[in-house]
């Protein structure tokens, strides 16, 4: 039991230095803190233009800008740090044959595996963090915020692993996190247009954004909760059975 621990351990810290060291991932934790600044200034300037008009009570308005910023938030930060640097990480150590080293040396799949999960998981809530305090948020909504984050973090996660696992090298990783990237951030447009808000909320951080919206308006323990909830579980589910039948591709690292 220690030496599987401390082999997790160090599988963990080899992870978040190849992180640090790849610009490319480094990027992906930078931009959504940067998306979320350049939003906050641009609903600010809104929000302040608004209220001068008299146009909209603003109370109302600073509610809408504190959903808009912090759903950019969440959805940025799982479509970038958790999916992206994830499916990136994993293609850059089956192209440098990381992982056939590893496996020689007595580390199963498994371990491996969970090793990637929860420092991408651990980062993706770290970069949460930095862009809720960004965003100038009320800090009553950190808790609930931070619960529904990483919720929603976990079905793009078991995704990602697979996605990373099914990539040959960086060059297929970037054409395959680009379709995933499109559908975790799909529910930061839903307010465009009724049928995308429809289809936005079953999608797999549509879950997220619909508890996100009921905590911005104190209704997330309510019974609208218990549908956004449910669509959230199903994801996880739906993650968790599609990595178990398909993560031994890692045995065949070429």
């Amino acid at each position: 039991m220690n030496a599987s621990v401390r082999k997790l351990g160090a599988l963990m810290g080899k992870d978040v230095t190849d992180m640090l060291k790849n610009p490319t991932m480094i990027v992906c934790i930078v931009m959504p803190v940067a998306f979320v600044l350049l939003y906050r200034y641009i609903m600010g300037n809104v929000g302040g233009s608004m209220g001068m008009m008299g146009g909209a009570d603003m109370e109302t308005v600073e509610g809408l800008i504190t959903y808009v910023l912090l759903n950019t938030a969440l959805c940025m930060t799982i479509g970038m740090t958790s999916s992206a640097t994830l499916v990136y990480g994993l293609a850059e150590e089956k192209e440098k044959h990381t992982l056939r080293t590893l496996m020689l040396a007595n580390v199963s799949a498994e371990q491996i595996m969970l090793a990637r999960g929860l420092v991408t998981l651990v980062v993706t809530a770290v970069v949460e963090a930095l862009c809720f305090f960004v965003s100038g948020a009320p800090m009553h909504l950190f808790a609930p915020y931070m619960a529904i984050g990483v919720l929603g973090a976990l079905p793009i996660i078991l995704l990602s692993l697979v996605l990373g696992l099914a990539s040959r090298d960086q060059m297929t990783a970037g054409l395959y996190s680009v379709p995933i990237l499109l559908v975790v951030i799909a529910p930061m447009f839903s307010g465009f247009s009724p049928m995308l808000g429809d289809i936005a909320r079953f999608l797999p951080t549509g879950g997220a954004a619909s508890l996100l919206r009921l905590a911005t308006e104190g209704a997330l323990f309510g019974s609208g909760a218990v549908l956004p909830l449910a669509v959230t579980a199903a994801w996880i589910v739906l993650g968790l059975v599609v990595f178990k039948l398909l993560y031994r591709k890692l045995a065949t690292d070429n």
